[in-house]
């Protein structure tokens, strides 16, 4: 069981059983390859989408594997797993992406996230950067035109 200090879901449940087998798998691939895996810091709860429900963000960068390479990531940068409450009994995937960073910012009520991935979606060499934004909405993270 993966620990969240300060942070307790509304909705009284556990992370998203998805991706609590997909951080369990990272750690199994990192452990396999010679290395100690250390998930903590993976999985982050918070209302991303500011519709008052908690929501979760799955940040594969985080995934510590001492003594080899993190599994989630690769020359594209590491996955990272935008996950929305439905309102009802589970959380959505609404974004799964290779990310060499990202950032959010909010204007009214607006909120974006700004990922920067290497250069491959946007028809660069990969060693360059494409720079996307997304609107957080109740229900899908929109690409911002």
């Amino acid at each position: 069981m993966i620990a969240f200090a300060g942070f307790a879901p509304a909705h009284g449940e556990e992370q998203p059983e998805a991706i609590a087998e997909i951080i369990a798998e990272a750690a199994q691939v990192c452990r396999a390859q010679g290395g100690k895996a250390d998930t903590a810091a993976i999985l982050h709860g918070d209302d991303l989408n500011g519709d008052g429900s908690s929501d979760w963000m799955a940040d594969f960068a985080r995934l510590k594997c001492e003594g080899a390479a993190n599994p989630a990531c690769n020359d594209n940068g590491c996955m990272l797993h935008l996950y929305f409450w439905d309102g009802d009994t589970s959380w959505d995937l609404v974004f799964e992406d290779f990310v060499k960073s990202y950032k959010f910012s909010t204007s009214g009520t607006t909120r974006t996230m700004h990922v920067t991935t290497s250069g491959i979606p946007c028809n660069k060499p990969a060693e360059e950067r494409c720079s996307y934004n997304y609107h957080l909405e109740k229900d899908a993270v929109v690409p911002v035109q």
